[in-house]
């Protein structure tokens, strides 16, 4: 198994485009926090880490091509066949990729942290990660832990998905833009979900509705009037329960199609 997980990880960083994402992100931060500083230069360089400074998003949309393309790249290239013949079954296979992605998405966590910390400190307001925040007196760097891990969370239901849909169909480039369109395309289907909440309270446990878990950390750290204007009707922990479950649950349909899947016209 180690040995999969090995292999999956070399062939991840054998592609230029993997660190040419992640050299992105940090680039974005930087311009970003450039920005920040033009139209607010007074503001305190903590103000805009603790969030990470909102590049989340982008973090995210990188670990969804790479989760879209883990599985359907192999049907494509016509690679699978190859995995397959070696003494692993498939569920280890599926297993070793999923393991992988979550490397990667840590990996991305960690580029975005210090990114974070170096630009907002660069280009506002010079503040220690250690500085008491406005989130019940802790340093900033627990809050920007905390938002990290909670991204992480939505990371994982989104990889789910994503590798689903990458199972389910043979086209990498198809399941690239289908999971960069769900990724998108969530928000989008959440705010309707929301407008809906008032009449049919049973949809809050709905799975868009588990992606407004950020707008609950404000008020899970003791500053309430930080929270997102958004009534998702749970709280913190109920949105990270169930994001853990459903992304549980959509691995193992994953896994299921992947062990039933027809190789032979790959």
């Amino acid at each position: 198994m180690l040995t999969l997980i090995e292999n999956e990880w070399l062939k991840l960083a054998k592609k230029k485009s993997t660190w040419i994402m992640l050299g992105l992100l940090v680039l974005l931060t930087f311009a970003l926090t450039y920005v920040v500083r033009i139209g607010s230069g007074d503001m305190k360089a903590n103000d805009l880490f603790v969030s990470l400074s909102e590049m989340t998003s982008f973090l995210n949309l990188i670990v969804v091509i790479v989760a879209a393309s883990s599985v359907a790249e192999e049907f494509t290239r016509g690679t699978i066949k190859f995995l397959l013949i070696r003494p692993y079954k498939r569920t280890q296979i599926l297993a070793a990729k999923a393991i992988n992605i979550i490397l990667f998405a840590s990996l991305g966590t960690v580029c975005l942290l210090l990114s974070s910390l170096a630009a907002s400190n660069l280009f506002l307001r010079a503040e220690s990660p250690l500085a008491a925040t406005d989130f019940n007196g802790l340093p900033a760097i627990v809050v920007a832990l905390v938002y990290a891990g909670t991204n992480l969370l939505l990371i994982l239901f989104y990889a789910a998905l994503t590798m689903f849909i990458s199972a389910v169909i043979r086209s990498q480039s198809l399941a690239v833009g289908l999971g960069v369109g769900v990724l998108f395309g969530s928000s989008i289907i959440n705010s309707l979900m929301l407008l809906a909440l008032e009449k049919y309270p049973w949809l809050k446990w709905n799975p868009f509705n588990m992606m407004n878990i950020r707008g609950a950390i404000p008020t899970l750290l003791g500053n309430p009037q930080w929270s997102m204007d958004i009534s998702t009707g749970l709280g913190y922990w109920e949105m990270a329960g169930s994001l853990l479950v459903y992304s549980c649950l959509i691995y193992l349909l994953t896994n299921w199609l992947f062990n039933k899947r027809d190789v032979a016209l790959s």
